[in-house]
């Protein structure tokens, strides 16, 4: 079990005496019902540690809950998925467990996402939940009471146009199909659950993000999906220490260098991010890990088209504050006349990543803010994250950095990372 927050010695103590009574056949994850005290009692410590110490706190009891229940779903044939059979037999698919949040500059505990071992290989299990905006598939006929599902065709054409609403994306058929990978056509009860779970998906922005582009491997890979669960790869964490400011001895220059390496990493992922005008609206250090070589986000939550961004900025809410108009780190103006948001992103990618994650603040520096920093570096930092001068700002996002400085930031990252070459191996 995984706590996150203070007084966790207490409440696992309490939990150990409630989870030995729930065992989880490792063959097959029957649905196991929990009684109404243990479900009760766990809620309440959720709730009560989140309204006192504004922290989430993670059960892997319900972890395992959770999974059981899909797994009944899967047997009862309220959902399909290639990934079913190997999720709920036990014997592939197991060891399910809740994230390990170390640092506080990691993204706060999610319960839609958790851990699975397979082989030696842990991936990552996410949970599409409907939000706010999420529309059913199925419409009930109201004189004789029973749920209507689209043809095939007419719902291939639904998923299109969606796309094509929110991304401003028009992806051809054969694309579409692929997407979709709907099956069991010949039973319709297997059929309608199938377009069901993949409609479910097709709503959250992690999943259809990773789906549409992942021969650009910019992305988490989807290994699969079951029902309204999908798989992902596990990046492997960027890793800093916390002491990582002062650098005195060859070891710690290795740190510094391994710094720069990453940094340049970075940039280069954020050219792929301008090429597929995508914008990041929550940068965190802990959302970057790496697959093989690349770096890739792991959280797509905060992801999404430039277009998509624009149009949630500037969609006319009231406002009497620029902080009003803005989702997150991406940020947009408060018309002060109207008092409404209808300004677009001001800011980019470049300019969040400077701001939060290379130069940081006085309390927390950022990666590349140690002492062994030139004050050359140390400037063209302060640049990127506070952009004002014509040839830092971008030319469509005022607020933003231009490519001029990423070049410039660029080039001084790989000289000091050579020079740290020659010195170290000298």
């Amino acid at each position: 079990m995984t706590i996150n927050g203070n007084g966790g010695l207490q409440l696992q103590g309490r939990l150990r005496s409630l989870t030995r009574r729930f065992r989880f056949s490792p063959r097959r994850r029957q649905y196991c019902v929990l009684t109404s005290a243990v479900v009760v009692t766990l809620l309440a410590l959720g709730v009560i540690g989140y309204i006192l110490t504004g922290m989430h706190y993670c059960f892997d009891v319900l972890v395992e809950w959770k999974i059981s229940k899909i797994c009944n779903q899967y047997y009862s044939n309220e959902i399909t998925g290639y990934m079913c059979p190997e999720l709920c037999a036990g014997d592939t698919i197991s060891e399910y467990h809740c994230p390990q949040v170390k640092r506080k500059t990691e993204y706060p505990f999610n319960s839609n996402r958790f851990l699975a071992r397979k082989a030696q290989q842990y991936l990552v299990v996410k949970h599409a939940v409907p939000d706010a905006s999420y529309e059913k598939l199925s419409w009930v006929d109201s004189h004789r009471q029973e749920e209507h599902y689209p043809t095939e065709s007419e719902y291939v054409g639904i998923v299109r146009r969606y796309i094509e609403l929110r991304y401003n994306i028009q992806l051809p058929f054969d694309k579409l199909n692929s997407l979709l990978k709907l099956k069991n056509k010949n039973n319709h009860i297997l059929f309608h659950a199938s377009m069901r779970n993949s409609w479910n998906l097709i709503q959250n922005n992690e999943y259809l993000l990773s789906r549409l582009y992942e021969e650009k491997e910019i992305f988490p890979q989807v290994i699969g999906t079951c029902g309204d669960l999908f798989i992902t790869e596990l990046l492997d964490t960027v890793e800093f220490d916390e002491r990582r400011y002062h650098f005195t001895n060859h070891i710690d220059l290795s740190k510094w260098r391994y710094h720069l390496k990453v940094a340049v990493l970075i940039l280069d992922y954020l050219e792929d991010m301008s090429q597929n005008r995508f914008q990041m609206c929550s940068v965190l250090l802990a959302g970057f890990g790496i697959s093989d070589s690349r770096m890739k986000y792991h959280d797509l939550r905060y992801i999404s088209t430039e277009v998509s961004i624009d149009r949630r900025l500037s969609d006319g809410r009231w406002c009497t504050t620029d902080d009003d108009c803005s989702y997150h780190d991406c940020r947009s103006r408060c018309n002060a006349t109207i008092h409404q948001c209808t300004t677009g992103l001001l800011n980019n990618n470049l300019q969040i990543v400077c701001e939060k994650i290379f130069r940081g603040t006085a309390a927390e520096p950022g990666i590349l803010v140690t002492e062994k920093s030139p004050n050359r570096l140390l400037r063209i930092l302060e640049r990127c994250a506070r952009p004002i001068s014509r040839s830092d700002v971008d030319t469509s996002r005022p607020w933003g950095a231009s490519k001029t400085l990423k070049k410039q930031l660029y080039n001084e990252l790989t000289g000091i990372y050579e020079q740290l070459a020659s010195s170290i191996y000298a």
